[in-house]
């Protein structure tokens, strides 16, 4: 970014969606099956439009809304007629860019519930339309409802926000001051989790619609499992993932820069503490742990993101809290810790794809690093099976097709042990080497998912070093030419 001033943050829950979550009617028009698609990328196309006038004038008063509407028409005067329908948007929600983005979005929503209401009693002949009664509709008259929802969702005004997302472009025509909106923390309960997947999948619609303005990008963080979560369960007939690929940068970490990201987290910590010279990795790590450089020892227990490498540097620092020095011993036992916790953490990050994945993952345990997926006996998908029945769980369908079978006939397991190698290579658990010919393959390194179709009874399985400790991992145990 050139400037930091450039930037503007918008917090999920800061959006006050979770008030579209409480409303009834919205919720009474989406079982019916009312695609509210239209009135999500209304919102969103508001929000960062808004946020990024009101940051570009400085907007912080209905005052200065006035000026900037006034300066904007004379600006754009001799296109009056090419802007008309900008203007007039502007216009009707001038005087309140400068109030709270949750209060615009209350606004947006109270307006279309009272469209949605007038309308639906008009379909039903019914003046005060009550929620309450939506058990007494015949089908006949569901059916209005439907197309009369509709038709009010589809009217909102998004055609007016393509013609204000024309103007924004012409009015930030400076390419030295660019606006970067950026929205994280998706993964967090900002809103009800299913209206949750469909405002993301409006959300990423829109970012695509913003690509029209040139010097104004939407950036928004997601994870893979997110995005994958997102698209499987919001998709509609008519969807191509492809579309929205050419949108996406993974970002990916290098040995060398999580190693600068924890000597630069290390230096400020030291620094300000203790003293004023530069403080890296290397003063405070041990050289050698089991042989290896203990930077390298660590980088390998991690999934290469920074919350990993930082949580392993900080048990270790825990473990040296009244000694001078962290020794390999120190290492090695805020390895159980870190290694635990990195298991709990997978567990929770994936609840909603895998709620049985921590269940699941007791099947790893005590075995060697690597090891074939024949090594899983019948016994152990067997036990597995009786414990997982025994407790109810949101697993997918396929997931309890599979176990229903072994429950009729127990002889069955070779799709337990498939799904279960598939599941564990999705989330990072567990490497596969699918041929003999080929290398150790992880689902940090690019190549997201392998099927169960792909793993046939010669596929061995490497646990990642990350989990060792925590599942009693034997790491003598590996395959020739593995690189953990």
């Amino acid at each position: 970014m050139e400037k930091a001033s450039s930037a503007i943050t918008v917090q999920p829950e800061s959006l006050a969606l979770a008030y579209i979550s409480n409303s009834t009617i919205l919720k009474f028009v989406h079982d019916l099956g009312v695609n509210l698609d239209v009135f999500f990328k209304l919102l969103w196309r508001h929000v960062f439009t808004v946020e990024i006038i009101k940051a570009h004038f400085h907007l912080d008063s209905s005052r200065g809304s006035e000026s900037v509407l006034d300066w904007i028409r004379g600006q754009f005067s001799d296109k009056k007629h090419q802007h008309e329908k900008a203007l007039a948007y502007l216009e009707n929600w001038g005087s309140k860019f400068w109030e709270k983005t949750d209060y615009r979005i209350e606004e947006l929503t109270t307006k279309l519930e009272r469209d949605l209401k007038a309308s639906i009693g008009g379909a039903l002949h019914i003046a005060n339309f009550d929620i309450s009664g939506d058990q007494k509709l015949s089908q006949e008259q569901k059916a209005r409802v439907v197309e009369r929802a509709m038709h009010v969702v589809n009217q909102v005004q998004i055609q007016e926000l393509s013609y204000v997302l024309e103007l924004l472009d012409s009015i930030l025509e400076d390419p030295q001051k660019r606006y970067y909106v950026v929205i994280d923390r998706l993964d967090e309960n900002w809103v009800e989790e299913g209206l949750r997947y469909l405002l993301i999948r409006a959300l990423i619609e829109t970012v695509r619609d913003f690509r029209r303005v040139r010097n104004a990008k939407i950036i928004v963080s997601l994870r893979h499992d997110l995005i994958d979560r997102v698209i499987r369960l919001s998709r509609d007939a008519g969807f191509q993932e492809e579309k929205y690929e050419s949108l996406y940068l993974d970002l990916k970490w290098t040995r060398d820069q999580l190693i600068e990201l924890l000597d630069l987290r290390i230096n400020r910590l030291v620094r300000q503490r203790y003293t004023k010279q530069e403080v890296t990795h290397n003063d405070l790590l041990p050289k050698l742990i089991d042989r290896i450089p203990a930077i390298d020892y660590i980088i390998a227990r991690t999934l290469m993101r920074p919350r990993d490498v930082i949580l392993f540097f900080n048990a270790c620092i825990r473990q040296a809290s009244n000694d001078p020095e962290i020794t390999p011993q120190m290492v090695k036992h805020a390895e159980g810790e870190y290694s635990r916790l990195r298991l709990r953490s997978l567990a929770d990050e994936w609840n909603a794809d895998f709620p049985d994945l921590m269940t699941c993952s007791e099947l790893l345990k005590n075995r060697p690093s690597v090891f074939s997926i024949t090594d899983i006996t019948d016994e152990a998908c067997i036990d597995l099976t009786i414990e997982l029945l025994a407790h109810e769980s949101r697993r997918n369908r396929e997931f309890s097709n599979i176990l229903a079978e072994i429950e009729r006939d127990p002889s069955r397991t070779d799709q337990l042990r498939k799904w279960l190698a598939s599941m564990f290579y999705r989330v990072g658990l567990v490497g596969l080497k699918l041929e003999s010919y080929d290398a150790f393959v992880w689902s940090t390194d690019g190549r997201r998912s392998v099927s169960a179709a792909e793993i046939q009874p010669g596929v061995h399985v490497a646990v990642h070093p990350c989990f060792w400790r925590s599942l009693g991992i034997n790491p003598a145990g590996r395959w020739p030419g593995q690189d953990p």
